[in-house]
């Protein structure tokens, strides 16, 4: 199998979710012996190409290279995010339509696949498109008036992606149902969770309990994250006279509204993999009360540390926390300030159990080793299905 992969940036030339998942499965699928072709893009003064990066030292080149453009430049008018992505889709297909090379199946993240599937469509591609949006969030609940008014054309270009698309790998739960209500049939729903690397597991027996308990929040100070909703939760835990408990904000936090107490740390952010690891290996309870999400990389990696967690069951969430914590049905900050209050007063081995339950689940399920033969899989059978269908019937001429 041959697989282009296409994105819009890839770990460590653009930071995120989605660039860190290229760049997982790209070594993931390496790990298999997949022939992988990445086309990404490079933002404008990073130097060094990706073999020159460490983080690629790696990988044998002739399993695995690479094609990068810069991403357009955008305009200031409402919208610019979804015309530049367009453009950048237009241009990842006119760099590769004419370069040598089979592919056997396109997978593309995010909104690159539109001018594939418009090619795939008009006959000038003959494998499989699949596309992956990851969590279509624009369909979940916003945390704004803001974000409400201004999805509209967001959920527009996701539907022409999906419904154009031969697969919709997506990672289940909520988002299958999103999927379905767009009208996706069934077959083309390529459900797959996402996953980390086994590193990142904990040994059970090893785990123990920190005193003070430790909560403990990773990530962007972005609205959609809860974190309002966070601080409003720990006053009424202050308010209450809650005792026994500590909480770690890890992150670019903002001045403004933050938790004026001892008991609460503001970290700024924190980079490097051990040192993340490090900071969760010494929490007991991760906080994930998000709007929206996909399926939150941040859960995983905290869960193979070996921490319960409170989380909102949105996108993918409730996959991860089964049995291993809080799963909120709103990021309301009197739901997740009671969580926090039963995981204070919560006795030290059921505690205990959560923690080891999360390890477990993780190694069992959303490890790379296990989750990249369920995708590939998936991928033989699409692009078996599709070398197997009938022709097209084309019109006569009169």
């Amino acid at each position: 199998m041959h697989i282009l992969l296409v994105t819009d940036g890839i770990y460590p030339f653009v930071l995120g979710g989605m660039q860190k998942y290229a760049y997982d499965l790209t070594m993931a699928l390496a790990g298999k012996g997949v022939r992988t072709t990445v086309v990404h893009c490079i933002p404008h003064g990073q130097a060094g190409s990706e073999r020159q990066r460490p983080e690629f030292a790696a990988l044998d080149p002739k399993l695995v290279d690479f094609l990068s453009l810069p991403f357009p430049a955008q305009d200031r008018w409402p919208g610019h995010y979804l015309r530049a992505s367009r453009r950048y889709s237009e241009q990842l297909w006119a760099l590769i339509k004419d370069l040598p090379g089979e592919y056997d199946v396109v997978y593309c993240q995010g909104f690159t696949g539109l001018a594939f599937i418009k090619a795939r469509q008009a006959g000038q591609l003959q494998v499989p498109v699949v596309t992956h949006l990851h969590g279509y969030e624009m369909f979940q609940t916003p945390p704004s008036l803001k974000a409400r008014l201004t999805r509209g054309p967001l959920r527009a270009m996701a539907r022409q992606a999906a419904l154009g698309s031969d697969g919709v790998m997506n990672l289940g739960r909520h988002i299958t149902d999103i999927l379905k209500r767009i009208g996706l049939p069934d077959g083309r729903i390529l459900e797959c969770p996402s996953a980390i690397g086994s590193d990142w597991l904990a040994d059970p027996p090893q785990l123990t309990l920190q005193d003070p308990r430790v909560f403990m929040f990773i990530g962007r100070d972005e609205r959609r994250k809860g974190i309002q909703e966070i601080n409003a939760a720990l006053r009424r835990l202050i308010q209450s006279g809650t005792q026994g408990w500590r909480f770690h904000f890890v992150g670019p936090m903002k001045e403004q509204g933050r938790v004026l107490d001892p008991r609460v740390v503001y970290h700024g952010t924190v980079r490097g993999e051990d040192n993340i690891k490090a900071l969760l290996r010494k929490a007991d309870v991760l906080l994930c009360p998000s709007w929206s999400e996909g399926m939150p990389t941040v859960i995983m990696e905290a869960m193979a540390c070996g921490t319960a967690v409170i989380a909102t069951d949105v996108g993918a969430s409730g996959r991860l926390v089964d049995g291993t914590g809080w799963l909120l049905q709103s990021p309301d900050p009197r739901a997740i300030a009671e969580a926090m209050q039963e995981a204070v007063t919560m006795p030290a081995q059921e505690l205990l159990a959560l923690k080891r339950r999360s390890v477990q689940h993780i190694a069992e399920n959303f490890t790379w080793e296990r989750v990249v033969e369920h995708k590939l899989l998936m991928l033989d059978a699409l692009i078996q299905r599709r070398r197997n269908a009938p022709p097209k019937a084309t019109a006569q001429a009169p």
